[in-house]
């Protein structure tokens, strides 16, 4: 029997990397990560609360709006801390 994914709509603060290669626009690089992270179904960018330029990348903290499909016993910050560059969730708040 499949798990089944539960959809939820959550405003997250998150850290994460961007590639500095990614473009000129931070915001949408941000949403470019984390809309790849599997589960996410839609990503907007609030706002921007911090940047840390590295040498090859950027290290960045967002507010976001996020829809997330979560499966089995997972959270919501679980599932994105498993996408390739995010670092950590510091809060996720349901959206009701």
């Amino acid at each position: 029997m499949a798990v089944r994914a539960s959809h939820t709509d959550v405003t997250v603060t998150v850290t994460l990397w961007v590639h500095r290669d990614a473009g000129s626009d931070l915001q949408r690089s941000v949403e470019s990560v984390l809309g790849a992270v599997e589960g996410v179904d839609a990503v907007t960018v609030r706002n921007v609360t911090g940047v840390q330029p590295r040498s090859t990348d950027i290290r960045v903290t967002v507010v976001a709006d996020m829809a997330v499909a979560v499966s089995g016993d997972q959270t919501v910050s679980e599932t994105l801390v498993d996408g390739f560059g995010v670092m950590d969730v510091d809060r996720c708040t349901l959206k009701t």
